[in-house]
């Protein structure tokens, strides 16, 4: 993964600039502090990708599986115990 190097305070005077950038090309930005890395800013991956393919599987699920059974609740239970809310990274 290539990645932009910025000091702490070049990427404080360009915060919304620098995340753009990463979030359009993809490449993460390192930050440093008197040389030395501190933080990384790195893009997410693409949630709605993710989201598509879970409702084109459970599309499929449905025509494979017309009626519910077992194995499609104990499914649907896991994936639910799987989520969690977001943290604060503040906290």
């Amino acid at each position: 993964m290539s990645e932009t190097v910025l000091t702490i305070e070049d990427a404080a005077r360009c915060l919304p600039d620098v995340v753009d950038r990463v979030n359009a090309s993809g490449e993460a930005a390192l930050l440093v502090k008197s040389g030395r890395p501190l933080a990384r800013i790195v893009p997410l991956p693409a949630s709605e990708q993710g989201a598509d393919d879970l409702i084109a599987f459970l599309r499929r699920w449905r025509m494979e599986h017309p009626e519910p059974d077992e194995q499609f609740s104990e499914a649907i239970a896991e994936s639910r115990g799987a989520v969690r809310p977001p943290q604060d990274p503040w906290e």
